[in-house]
């Protein structure tokens, strides 16, 4: 064999080598990519209430008889007096 094919064999090995290894890296970066795709998805959507603000009342919220309402309508006090 002459230097040239040696040469050329072994940067032909070379060359399918790396070939390999950056497909190997693509596929796992693409499975990766995957994988946090479907756990986005498949995590529930956690919302919590709104809450209250302070400005919306500090009132205790019990219901009490309303004399100045014709029949005596229940509604809910906000104010404490």
């Amino acid at each position: 064999m002459f230097h040239s094919d040696i040469t050329y064999s072994i940067m032909t090995e070379r060359a399918r080598d790396l070939r390999a290894a950056a497909e190997a890296a693509r596929d796992v970066r693409e499975m990766r990519r995957a994988r946090r795709f479907w756990e986005e998805r498949a995590l529930p959507v956690v919302t919590r209430r709104p809450r209250r603000s302070p400005a919306a009342g500090t009132g205790t919220g019990r219901t009490v008889t309303a004399p100045e309402r014709p029949g005596g309508a229940r509604f809910c006090e906000t104010a404490v007096p």
